[in-house]
């Protein structure tokens, strides 16, 4: 199931693309500030790291093999709603693609009910595992209510290795050279951040500041009527 759409490297970095694609990014940004201008507080995260990894299916399946689908996401965590993306918003291109495992997984699966970010990673990479253990860190902080899929090409036969060593407890997907095209990832690593229902929210060619990422997961999370009541 792969749509035809391409974003382009330009969509993903906002300097050096035409003046109108800038003016509506302009406006959609404007439009994310006014939204998320009111102020916020951090979703709790109140559960231990092992409960967490143990209850939303991060754990391994144990067989010596990571990055499967028994590191996809369990269900969302109750309490935890999002916000739309802004209007205007470029649609992510969907695409189907085999987990270590064998799996087959699609974006739209993952981005269904919550944020997903994508991190476009190799084995041969020097930089791509340590930016790859960042953006995890990152996500991590969420308990299960952000997911995370890394996606390398579908000759890289050093992923199996590259899994085992890093032990993210999060899918590793080969996807297509199509897939990296339409994505503009041209080189890894690169990281795309999606809301729920599949807007592109950035893109981050080279790696993302982990502050930076976390701040605009915050934006995509509406505080529940109970944290709020609270």
């Amino acid at each position: 199931m792969h749509n035809e759409v391409r974003v382009s490297r330009q969509m993903l970095m906002l300097p050096a693309i035409s003046r109108a694609l800038h003016l509506a990014l302009v406006r959609c940004h404007r439009a994310v500030v006014d939204r998320y201008r009111r102020p916020r507080r951090r979703v709790a995260l109140g559960l231990a790291a092992g409960i967490v990894v143990a209850a939303c299916g991060g754990a391994s399946s144990g067989d010596g093999s990571l990055g499967d689908a028994g590191d996809l996401p369990g269900p969302l965590p109750s309490g935890i709603e999002f916000r739309d993306a802004p209007p205007g918003a470029i649609s992510s291109p969907d695409f189907s693609a085999a987990l270590l495992d064998g799996t087959l997984v699609t974006a739209q699966e993952l981005w269904d009910d919550r944020p997903l970010v994508l991190v476009f990673t190799a084995s041969w990479c020097a930089r791509c595992a340590g930016v790859h253990r960042e953006v995890a860190n990152v996500v991590d902080r969420y308990d299960g209510a952000i997911a995370l899929l890394g996606v390398v090409t579908e000759n890289d036969d050093g992923v199996d290795e590259y899994a085992r060593d890093l032990e993210l407890g999060h899918p590793i997907a080969k996807a297509g050279e199509d897939v990296w095209v339409d994505y503009a990832a041209d080189e890894p690593p690169l990281v795309a951040l999606i809301a729920p229902g599949g807007k592109i929210m950035r893109g981050w060619p080279g790696g993302v500041d982990p502050d930076e990422l976390s701040s605009h997961l915050e934006d995509l999370i509406e505080v529940s009527a109970n944290e709020d009541g609270e």
